[in-house]
């Protein structure tokens, strides 16, 4: 039972560069999926931190005026 030397030789080479393709397609895709979830994670982060810093510019800004209208609003609403 010896095995023919040509053959393992084909099949080593025919086999083998399935198996690196493979692995690199696979580490490419899991890299894109990666850097898909960073981009909406960074896009989502950016917007929350754009929301908090126009509500705390409006909060800031209009904090004494604000507070007058809403005492206004206050006292007005029980009279009639």
């Amino acid at each position: 039972m010896s095995h023919n030397q040509n053959q393992i030789n084909t099949e080593i080479v025919g086999i083998s560069p399935a198996v690196p393709t493979a692995i690199s397609m696979q580490v490419s895709a899991h890299s894109t999926g990666l850097m898909y979830e960073q981009s909406v994670l960074n896009q989502h982060r950016d917007s929350l931190i754009g929301l908090s810093n126009s509500v705390m510019g409006i909060k800031k800004m209009g904090s004494r005026k604000l507070k007058k209208e809403l005492m206004m609003l206050r006292k007005s609403r029980f009279d009639f």
